[in-house]
């Protein structure tokens, strides 16, 4: 007996991106389990963004707004949808083709998932060719505990239940979670439920000048974001330290030492030395002097 068709309402919004969007868009059209709805919500652009968008007519869903965020337009694009599932897509990521029909399969060999992942691969175009760079996501072991110890999560490959993301309210629109609303939101997520990784890349990270985490390689930023997101987190449920059994002055240690040993392989020995001092500040565990060596030594540590 076949499967009854699911519906998936794609939500993908956008800011100043005519240059890329037609191509994402395509590779939602292209998908061979197409979706429902393809919900663009344009977040205020200046460009040419929405003539672009125009041009497809009644096969997508077009919505415009005030710049307000990708938190705020995701949670307008999800307010309107309609389907049993909702994928997140920037507008500037591609999806493979079959990327929607793996994740139902998963969906339906584990019907209590709330939210199915895919590894992704970083990319960057040169004349309209993909460059592959390094692939992204980690699949292993998806659960909440782990995600404290950072995002592994690519939002570009992301399908979640409605009825998750109705008792887990909208994402938070705050100015502080900006950048991190994504990682934010799949900790309050996988507070309640199970989340599902496919170890195949699924989907196209884009890395270009302009977006809103760039290549990766604002360290501080990215470090004060991550505290952001897990402070965030601590706020809603003070107790996550010991129903995880996880040492926060050890945790957030690492992400110093992740973050100085990042600086370390730039050359940058001074924000090394600052950052290693922070995480020893925190907590000078003989573990983590143990994990100081090992970042000062290695070329590839986390």
């Amino acid at each position: 007996m076949e499967h009854e068709r699911p519906r998936i309402s794609v939500v993908i919004p956008c800011y100043n991106s005519a240059a890329f969007v037609a191509a994402t868009i395509e590779s939602v059209l292209a998908q061979t389990l197409p979706p429902s709805e393809i919900i663009l919500i344009d977040d205020g652009s200046t460009d040419n963004t929405v003539e672009v968008l125009a041009g497809y007519g009644d096969r997508i869903r077009l919505m415009r707004r005030d710049n307000g965020g990708p938190a705020a337009a995701r949670n307008l694009g999800i307010s309107v949808a309609g389907g049993d599932f909702i994928a997140f897509l920037d507008s500037d990521d591609l999806w493979e083709p079959h990327k929607l029909a793996r994740q139902m399969e998963k969906f339906r060999a584990f019907p209590e998932t709330a939210l199915v992942f895919s590894e992704a691969m970083m990319f960057r175009e040169e004349g309209g060719v993909k460059l592959p760079v390094s692939r992204i996501g980690y699949t292993a072991d998806p659960t909440f505990r782990q995600l404290l110890f950072g995002d592994f999560i690519p939002n570009s490959t992301v399908v979640v239940r409605r009825d998750c993301l109705e008792a887990v309210g909208p994402l938070d629109e705050s100015r502080e979670l900006l950048g991190v609303e994504d990682y934010e939101y799949w900790m309050r997520i996988a507070l309640r439920y199970r989340l599902q990784g496919i170890a195949e890349p699924l989907a196209w990270y884009r890395l270009r000048e302009g977006n809103l985490m760039g290549a990766g390689d604002d360290i501080e930023k990215g470090l004060r974001l991550a505290f952001s997101a897990i402070s965030s987190i601590e706020s809603r449920q003070p107790s996550i330290w010991e129903d995880y059994g996880v040492d926060e002055a050890r945790l957030r240690a690492r992400l110093h030492l992740r973050a100085g040993h990042a600086w370390k392989n730039r050359g940058g020995w001074r924000r090394w030395c600052s950052h290693t001092l922070a995480a020893l500040r925190q907590c000078p565990a003989p573990r983590v002097w143990r994990w100081v060596i090992a970042a000062t030594l290695l070329r590839r540590w986390s």
